[in-house]
């Protein structure tokens, strides 16, 4: 798959520091995952390897303000948030753009409101075909080549779990799509899906583990109903449909979440029909992993051999690779997510986004005192501006101001570990 930058991400949603930070990457240490080092006194600020918007999303936004350009005199709509981060879907709110569903997934806008002169966007993480058919009934033909090459916003690499997806439904499997069973991705990828085959969405390795207890004759189809009934195709039977399974996933779960439910499944099929059977009993499917998601988590991981004092994870509050990256980083060191700088209250207090409890909450005694090292990142669906004043107020706290900062641009390195003594 062919890459490209997009000549309408606006400058708005860049940073100069951040921008600095990649360039320098550009020109030094392109290939090592190292993360690279801001020192600004006596705080060091490390910012991974890959991080930020990735390929899907600048194509999005792309699209979006393209379509914005293209029709200033036509009604422009999205069927609901383009990415996960408010900075981006309040600005096109701004410039006029409506949102057919609200964040809950309730309908704003009704299909009487739209016509065939109205301009509507599909996002990033696509959307159902009973939406789609909505959009139809609606006058919206999104089954058009025009529609498809200036609409559609669906993340190529999205698609490619669809495609995948049907690929083997038509082989005769069933699909285990690993991911979160509200999120709009996989909302979509469970829509088309199970227009070639039965589907399953399980959330994670524990509830792989149920299903595979059923497979193994150690769980009933009574308990399996009652945890999975709302979470698969329409008419499946547990007595038939998981006899050949295949697992795809929401392309923003983390990586090897998705190889510990595969191969929790696989397991259980191997117990089931036997070592010489597994193959036709359980399809290999890792090629359905988002590069860009596998990319920042694998940095972030870096990261944290660097061993920073403290984490700020920034972007949307419902943003799932960016909670990955937060998991990733409170293994080791306190972690915090926020949407923006302005939560950052003081060098004594943060509110942030507790993502275990699902609320924002207030933190004390956040920030370490000096020398101290800070790991700064952020999601897909961030942009660059956001990240930028967050490392500009963060160095405020510790007294330090713009003339220090460009200090520290103009010295960037990579973080060398220090060899242990022989």
């Amino acid at each position: 798959m062919a890459f490209k930058q997009f000549d309408r991400v606006p400058n708005h949603y860049s940073g100069e520091i951040i921008q600095r930070i990649k360039d320098f990457r550009q020109e030094e240490g392109k290939r090592s995952l190292a993360p690279t080092v801001l020192r600004i006194g006596e705080l060091e600020v490390l910012v991974p390897r890959h991080f930020g918007f990735c390929f899907g999303v600048e194509r999005a936004i792309h699209m979006a303000f393209s379509a914005l350009e293209t029709h200033p005199d036509r009604d422009i709509h999205l069927v609901n948030e383009i990415i996960h981060n408010p900075l981006v879907n309040e600005d096109l709110r701004a410039r006029g753009i409506r949102f057919l569903y609200d964040s809950d997934g309730q309908r704003q806008i009704q299909e009487s409101e739209l016509s065939s002169e109205d301009v509507v966007l599909i996002p990033a993480f696509g959307t159902t075909l009973d939406i789609e058919s909505s959009l139809q009934r609606s006058g919206v033909d999104t089954t058009s080549d025009s529609f498809r090459e200036n609409y559609d916003t669906t993340c190529p690499f999205v698609s490619k779990v669809w495609d995948r997806g049907e690929e083997l439904g038509r082989e005769g499997y069933t699909i285990v799509i690993h991911g979160k069973f509200g999120h709009e991705e996989t909302q979509a990828t469970h829509s088309h899906t199970e227009q070639h085959t039965k589907t399953l969405v399980v959330r994670d390795a524990e509830e792989a583990a149920h299903v595979a207890a059923y497979i193994m004759g150690r769980s009933s189809v009574e308990a399996l109903v009652a945890e999975f009934g709302d979470k698969w195709s329409q008419g499946f039977d547990a007595t038939t449909d998981l006899q050949r399974l295949a697992v795809v996933n929401q392309t923003t779960m983390l990586a090897e979440e998705t190889a510990q439910v595969a191969g929790i499944l696989r397991e259980a099929m191997r117990e089931r029909y036997g070592d010489d059977q597994i193959d036709k009993h359980f399809a290999d499917t890792n090629d359905t992993l988002c590069y860009a998601t596998n990319w920042n988590q694998n940095a972030t991981k870096a990261l944290l051999d660097a061993e920073p004092d403290v984490a700020v994870i920034v972007g949307g509050y419902n943003s799932s690779n960016t909670a990955h990256l937060v998991e990733i980083c409170e293994q080791v060191m306190p972690s915090f997510l926020i949407s923006r700088a302005e939560e950052l209250l003081s060098a004594t207090q943060i509110r942030h986004f507790d993502i275990h409890a699902k609320q924002t909450v207030v933190c004390d005694d956040w920030l370490p005192e000096l020398p101290t090292r800070l790991a700064v990142t952020s999601g897909a669906s961030c942009p660059d501006v956001l990240m930028n004043c967050v490392v500009e107020r963060i160095a405020s706290f510790y007294g330090y101001g713009q003339t220090d900062i460009e200090s520290g641009l103009v010295s960037l390195a990579l973080h060398e570990p220090i060899a242990d003594p022989v």
